[in-house]
C-alpha cells in the first residue's frame, strides 16, 4: 500500500492490489464510521463523500457502518430479490431491446445513460421512466463525490444543485436510499460495460464466436475507489494505522490489472454489492438479444 502521512494534515493509505483490497474489506476492524477526520485532506473528502451520498442526515447504504440499524437485513433482503429476477434478465427478455440495439450501433450515445437508468429504476419502481433531468442528475452525483474544481463545487453550493438532484432522484423511487445510488451512482458502472460491449461487437470475430458469459465477463466494471477508516489502530497494515487513517481502495484500478467479480462487487466482504448476481446477467442478457438474428431485437419498448 501507499502511504501518504502528514501528522494533521493528511493521513491516506492507497491500494489497488487485489490482494490488499481483500485483506481489507474482509476486516471487521476497518469500516465505514468515518469517525475520525482529524487530518485536513481526510476530512476534506469525507465531508464531499457523505455530504453528497446522504439524505437529511440519513447516509446511503453504501456509505452506511456495518453496524448501521437494518443495513445487513435490507442487503440481504434485496441481494436475495435480485438474485431471483437477474436469470430472467440473462434469457435476453425484450425488455432490454434498445440496450441491445444500442450495443448494434442503431441508438445514439447519448441515449445510454437515461436506458441504463430506466432499466435499473423499474428494479424498485415498476413503472420508473428516465428522463433527461432524472439522468443529468445522476451525472451530479456521479460528479459529486470526486470533484476537486473549487469553483464547482462554491457553484453547486450556491445552487444547491447536488441537493436537487438527489430530491428529484428520492421523489422518484420513493425515498428508498438504496434505490437512489442504484439510479444515480451504481449505474454508471452498468453504463460503461455496455459501452465495452459495443466496442466488443463491432468486432465480427467476437460477435459471433463470444458467449455471453463471457462478454458479460468482460464488461464487469468495479467502482473507482471505496472508502473504509479503522475502529482501532492496527499494526498489521503498512506500520502503525491511526483511527483516523483513511483506506482508498482502487477497485476499478485493480480490476483492471486481475479482473475478477469477486473483486467488482466485494463478494466475500460483509459490504458485498446485492446486484453481485443481477449485473452480469443484465449483460449477459443485452449481448444475447443485440446478437439475435430473428429481428426481435430491434424493437424497442423501453423508450415507449
Amino acid at each position: 500500500m501507499k502511504r501518504i502521512r502528514i501528522p494533521g494534515i493528511i493521513d491516506l493509505l492507497i491500494s489497488d492490489n487485489r490482494s490488499e483490497i481483500e485483506s481489507v474489506t474482509q476486516d471487521l476492524t476497518f469500516d465505514r464510521f468515518y469517525s475520525d477526520a482529524s487530518a485536513l485532506a481526510n476530512r476534506c473528502i469525507l465531508h464531499q463523500v457523505l455530504g453528497t451520498l446522504q439524505i437529511e442526515g440519513s447516509r446511503f447504504p453504501t456509505v452506511s457502518p456495518r453496524s448501521a440499524p437494518g443495513r445487513a437485513d435490507a442487503q440481504e433482503a434485496l441481494w436475495k430479490r435480485l438474485s431471483t429476477i437477474a436469470p430472467a434478465y440473462s434469457a435476453g427478455p425484450g425488455d432490454l431491446n434498445d440496450l441491445a440495439s444500442f450495443v448494434r450501433g442503431d441508438i445514439p450515445d447519448d441515449r445510454l445513460g437515461p436506458l441504463v437508468q430506466q432499466v435499473v429504476g423499474r428494479l424498485f419502481v415498476p413503472d420508473f421512466r428516465s428522463t433527461q433531468a432524472s439522468w443529468d442528475a445522476a451525472l451530479v452525483l456521479a460528479g459529486a463525490p470526486r470533484s476537486l474544481n473549487p469553483i464547482q463545487l462554491t457553484w453547486w453550493a450556491l445552487t444547491g444543485k447536488v441537493d436537487k438532484a438527489k430530491a428529484l432522484l428520492a421523489g422518484m423511487v420513493g425515498g428508498d436510499l438504496a434505490a437512489v445510488h442504484a439510479i444515480g451512482v451504481a449505474l454508471h458502472n452498468i453504463v460503461s460495460g455496455v459501452n465495452l460491449m459495443r466496442q466488443l461487437y463491432l468486432d465480427p470475430s467476437s460477435r459471433n464466436s463470444l458467449p455471453p458469459e463471457t462478454v458479460s465477463s468482460r464488461c464487469l466494471v468495479a467502482p473507482a475507489t471505496v472508502l473504509r477508516q479503522p475502529t482501532a489502530p492496527d499494526g498489521s497494515i503498512d506500520g502503525h494505522v491511526q483511527r483516523g487513517t483513511l483506506v482508498m481502495l482502487r477497485l476499478q484500478d485493480a480490476n483492471a490489472k486481475t479482473p475478477d467479480s469477486d473483486l467488482v462487487f466485494l463478494t466475500k466482504s460483509w459490504s458485498r454489492c446485492p446486484a453481485e448476481r443481477w449485473v452480469p446477467s443484465l449483460l449477459a442478457g443485452i449481448w444475447r438479444r443485440a446478437c439475435r438474428t430473428d429481428g426481435q431485437g430491434a424493437a424497442g419498448n423501453l423508450t415507449n
